[in-house]
This record gives structure tokens, sequence and C-alpha cells, in this order.
């Protein structure tokens, strides 16, 4: 993995950085969110329930209950979504517009910011009541890290904006 900074002031301030384009660039936490997406669609694909792999994810952090918020998460977004959602597989080293909103929208949720995190979520993304299940799922999946001590860091999709790109 890259060499990751994790610049307080960031989160602290309100501050947005650029979303990385790239898995090595993105931060633990994100990394941690962003593996479990795409184990739990790898795991659907061959046919498995994917909560063990979530669960044994996720208690390597601590968190083996946040297994429960994903899979309801991405649960929702393959009933409710708008399109096809680009969820990469494991082995990529990039990723998707999809997958930056759902980060982005994830630590809006942790951070408090319910509505930005609604506003992501339905930007192309899901409908609002999609966005609003799906939303308690964050939110949840953001007190859990939270109490692990895993902070997701505010970002925006490009460059001189004060907010993400999509809202």
């Amino acid at each position: 993995m890259g060499h990751i900074q994790l610049p307080a002031a960031t989160y602290a301030t309100g501050s947005y950085a650029s979303m990385p384009q790239a898995m090595a660039d993105l931060w633990p936490s994100e990394t941690l969110i962003l593996t479990g997406l795409r184990d739990w669609l790898d795991a659907v694909r061959q046919g498995e329930s994917p909560l063990p792999r979530l669960r044994r994810l996720m208690t390597g952090p601590g968190i083996p209950d946040a297994a429960l918020s994903v899979d309801h998460l991405l649960r929702v977004i393959a009933r409710s979504a708008r399109w096809q959602v680009d969820i990469r597989c494991a082995r990529c080293p990039y990723l998707s517009r999809d997958e930056q909103r759902l980060l982005c929208a994830a630590a809006e949720a942790q951070a408090g910011l319910s509505a930005r995190a609604r506003a992501t979520l339905q930007s192309g993304l899901l409908p609002r009541q999609g966005a609003e299940f799906a939303l308690a799922s964050l939110e949840g999946l953001g007190r859990l890290m939270r109490s692990a001590g895993l902070i997701l860091p505010r970002r925006f999709a490009g460059q001189g904006a004060d907010q993400p790109a999509w809202l």
C-alpha cells in the first residue's frame, strides 16, 4: 500500500481533500469499506452468502457487526439503484465513480452530515426512498468504525470545490 498521510485538519475543519482515483491512495478506513463492497459483490456472484466474508474482514479491526451494515447497504443498492452500480473486482487498483460516491456518502454520514450523505446517494445513484434506507446503514457503519478509531476523510471529486462535485 502506498504512503498515506492522515491530515487531522482535513476532518476537523470540515474542508475537503480530493478523492483519490487509486485504491493505494485511500486511508485504511476507506480501504476497509471498499474491500467490503468488493468482497460482498464477489461472494454474491459466486452464489455464496457475503456475510461470512464481511464478518472476517470486519473482525480484524474489531467491528464484526459492521458486516451487517455493509450487507444491508448493498442489498438496498441492489434493489433500488437507478443503474447498474459499478463496483469493481477485488484486484482492480482503481476506484469507480460509484465507489467514490459511496465512500463520500459514508464519510458524510460518519461526520453527522446526513443531508449531504443523502444528497450524494440521490445524485443519480438511488431514488429518495432507497437513499433513506441506505443512509441508515451508512450511519450505523460510521458509528461502528468511529468506535474502532477508523475515521473516514471527507472528500470531493474535483479540484477547487468546497463540497463533493456530485452535490
